[in-house]
């Protein structure tokens, strides 16, 4: 994971700062913003690479889960980062376009540097994707959904680059760079809650109950699971829950099964972290129950 993150923290460097230097010198907005767009990854590529090495410490007695969620904290400060980015370059345009001044055509160095960066950010993502598929990283993944969605934001430019000379309007510029700022502040936003779904122990695929309490149905004697909460600990799965079994049964059958309980549920279920089942006689009547899933909730659901 290190290597593949520095990896790409020197192909963004390069890569933003050849379209910022460029975007300054043949006067085109709308390639600055993208090369600030490309410099918010380097931010994010370092915080990768950080975060990476916190991530691989075992755990201890303060974080006896280890700091898998460190990368979740990380996404939440980023996001706020690439907000206030984003909400710059928007105010930056929309004040260029108000002023009404006459704008000057950018030069044509603009459009092969354009088409520079979508050539090395679409090497980069198809890079970054292989690795994250490889290492099983949900961190490497976004980065390389994030870096694809730089090669739709510089298609975008380059896009506008050309009708901007065919048509010999420059207040499209500004435009197309207005359009990345509010483009970059719904990505902020994105990250902001998908991060923040896994810092409050909740979880994105719901569908995880049901394939739980299939699993649990799945074992002889295992009955009513129910009181079913799980969690993210990075990309991987933490669960929690009850069962009933027969009474009458000895400890050690009663042990057969939830050990069973826990193995179909790893077979049902990648990534799993650690499953705790917490076995109840068959019949127990319960008492409300503030916290956890049970088949009744899903259907009703």
């Amino acid at each position: 994971m290190l290597r593949t993150s520095w990896i790409s923290v020197i192909g963004n460097i390069v890569l933003s700062l050849l379209k910022v230097i460029v975007g300054i010198i043949s006067g085109s907005m709308a390639v600055l913003s993208d090369g600030l767009d490309s410099a918010s990854d380097v931010v994010t590529s370092i915080v990768i690479l950080f975060t990476s090495s916190i991530i691989s410490r075992p755990p201890n007695a303060n974080y006896v889960y280890g700091r898998e969620k460190a990368e979740n904290v990380a996404s939440t400060i980023l996001s706020f980062v690439i907000f206030f980015m984003g909400c710059q370059i928007v105010v930056a345009s929309a004040q260029q376009i108000i002023s009404g001044k006459a704008q000057e055509l950018p030069s044509m160095l603009a459009i092969w540097v354009t088409i520079v960066s979508i050539v090395g950010k679409l090497l980069l993502a198809l890079y970054q994707f292989h690795q994250g598929r490889r290492a099983e990283s949900s961190m490497l993944k976004a980065n390389a959904i994030n870096m694809r969605n730089d090669v739709i934001i510089s298609g975008g430019v380059l896009i506008g680059l050309v009708c901007t000379f065919m048509l010999n309007i420059p207040i499209l510029d500004p435009i197309i760079a207005g359009l990345i700022g509010l483009y970059i502040i719904c990505s902020a936003v994105g990250i902001f809650r998908d991060a923040n779904v896994v810092l409050m122990d909740g979880i994105s695929d719901t569908s995880i109950y049901n394939k739980i309490i299939e699993a649990v149905e799945r074992v002889p004697g295992a009955y009513n699971p129910h009181r079913i909460r799980s969690s993210q600990i990075g990309n991987m799965y933490n669960v929690v829950l009850d069962i009933e079994a027969d009474g009458e049964q000895s400890l050690t059958e009663v042990h057969l099964i939830a050990q069973n309980v826990e193995n179909s549920i790893k077979e049902s279920i990648e990534n799993i972290y650690d499953i705790v089942v917490h076995v109840e006689p068959k019949g127990n009547k319960h008492c409300a129950e503030k916290f956890g899933i049970s088949k009744d909730i899903l259907t009703v659901n």
